[in-house]
């Protein structure tokens, strides 16, 4: 009897999901209060130069200021307890693993993004006022300061004359450019002014403002509402005058997209924890608007399209390496759910332009690697004396492994229709007033699509390898990649470093 217990209990805690590391519950149990920015700002400051002698020039004081928000940003936006680990009595940090802002290489584009705008040398003094409040990190402050600044700026160059419709000039309560619903008479799009596309240097600057706002509303967790701006102030511009907004709509598009899978795979995986929660089913996905706005416009949808592909497969890189080198499994190209989510996606619910361009960008020929004159030029390189993995690999690799889902989840669903799966799978929906939708039951891909795909993959494996031969040591990524082809083998996870 005692043995027949002790199997049911075995089995049911193999069913138990595990807690993931990003729920950072324990942190805020310990320390219910959120860490001042002074507080991180002086622990930061003392575990990164404590005895160090003040900074000998102007050089080496840059470097210490950008070390320093660099390490308070990551503490108080992408950590899951906003830095709490800084606090006495607080668990073990668990850096990186912590990141609630995925993927994880999102909070570092926010970041970088911010630094372009946020200068001491802005070129007005309402700006000036702006960059210091963003740097005491009054975020909410700076965003409505923006809106507000753009509005007294539209007006001052509309010179009396009424603004189009498409206008909303209320940057007290939050109000963005909106398209302009069809009127006719007085009130249609085109009865009033558009400083924008009179005045290209003003087009410039509100376009800059804009994409820094964007940034700002991306690190306040309203991606949405980042979004819709950009496209919003595109649809006021002329079309040749969209391609930064476009590309920034598309970037913060599809990392919000990358963020809502990755929580949608975690709670498969781990149990559910409120933000985890939050983020996988009241987020909405973006990218599909971005490319409702291009259509009809190839040259933007060709562009939007490659921004999407840099970042995933970038993102897919950075989650290999920061599984082998942190353990983190929560995002492991083979081990998670992220890109098995994530091409279904891509596949049937962005659109068609999108996808057949998408589709063509991944089964590119490998990157060739450099020339001998480029080898040669890369020998005085700092990333090549670092020993970093050239750019041709990381592709070969990120696309190996987006390669490797999409074959197999086309290779899944042709044997669903084989065997009967899929129309049963329509049939219930019907019974239940259900509309299929074609990633119910559409193929993946055609035959012709499979065998390139497939053939591309192993070309790619094929570079992977052949790099690895020359150096084992220097692929970081490279378990993963193999993992394609073999099917499992779990990452190796180390302690992971304090933050500071």
């Amino acid at each position: 009897m005692k043995s027949f217990f002790s199997k049911i209990k075995s089995k049911l805690k193999t069913k138990r999901k595990p807690l993931a590391p990003c729920d950072c519950s324990d942190f805020i149990e310990a320390a219910p209060a959120d860490p001042s920015l002074t507080h991180l700002r002086s622990v930061v400051v003392a575990r990164h130069f404590h005895g160090a002698p003040p900074p000998a020039s102007d050089v080496e004081k840059a470097r210490r200021d950008f070390v320093v928000r660099s390490t308070m940003f990551d503490l108080r936006y992408r950590c899951g307890a906003g830095g709490r680990c800084t606090c006495s009595g607080a668990p073990a940090c668990r850096f990186p693993q912590c990141f609630a802002m995925r993927p994880v290489t999102k909070g570092a584009e926010v970041l970088a993004e911010r630094q372009v705008y946020e200068v001491e040398d802005a070129p007005t003094p309402e700006i000036r006022a702006l960059v210091a409040l963003a740097s005491e990190e009054k975020l909410d402050e700076v965003v409505k300061g923006i809106q507000r600044t753009v509005d007294a700026q539209l007006k001052d160059a509309a010179r009396g004359r009424g603004l189009e419709a498409r206008f909303i000039i209320d940057g007290s309560d939050g109000h963005e450019f909106t398209p302009a619903t069809p009127k006719t008479g007085t009130d249609s799009v085109h009865a009033g002014a558009n400083p924008l596309r009179e005045d290209e240097d003003l087009r410039e600057e509100i376009t800059s403002l804009y994409l820094w706002r964007a940034a700002l509303l991306v690190n306040l967790r309203r991606d949405e509402q980042a979004v819709s701006s950009l496209l919003n102030l595109a649809f006021a511009v002329e079309q040749k005058d969209r391609t930064r907004l476009y590309g920034a709509a598309a970037a913060w598009a599809v990392l919000n997209d990358m963020e809502v899978i990755y929580y949608r795979s975690l709670i498969k995986t781990c149990k559910p924890f409120d933000q985890a929660a939050h983020f996988a089913t009241e987020r909405p996905l973006l990218l599909t608007r971005v490319f409702e706005a291009t259509r009809g416009d190839d040259y933007h949808t060709d562009y939007c399209t490659h921004v999407v592909f840099s970042k995933e497969v970038t993102a897919t890189v950075t989650r290999a390496q920061t599984a082998q080198m942190h353990g983190d499994f929560t995002e492991d190209p083979m081990r998670s759910l992220c890109l098995p989510l994530t091409m279904p996606y891509y596949r049937f619910r962005v659109g068609d332009e999108f996808w057949k361009r998408f589709y063509a960008l991944l089964c590119m020929p490998p990157v060739p690697p450099p020339t001998p004159e480029e080898a040669k030029a890369q020998t005085i390189d700092p990333a090549a004396e670092l020993g970093l993995t050239p750019n041709y690999i990381l592709d070969a690799v990120g696309r190996s492994m987006m390669l490797h889902h999409l074959v197999t989840f086309a290779d899944v669903r042709d044997k669903e229709i084989d065997t009967g799966a899929v129309a049963d799978r329509v049939k219930a929906m019907k019974l239940l007033d259900l509309q299929p939708h074609p990633s119910d039951y559409a193929p993946v891909l055609t035959i012709s699509e499979m065998r390139v795909a497939v053939a591309r993959m192993k070309e790619l494996l094929v570079v992977v390898r052949s790099f690895e031969a020359a150096g084992p040591e220097k692929l970081a990524g490279a378990a993963a990649a193999r993992r394609v082809q073999g099917g499992g083998g779990a990452a190796n996870p180390r302690a992971a470093p304090p933050p500071a």
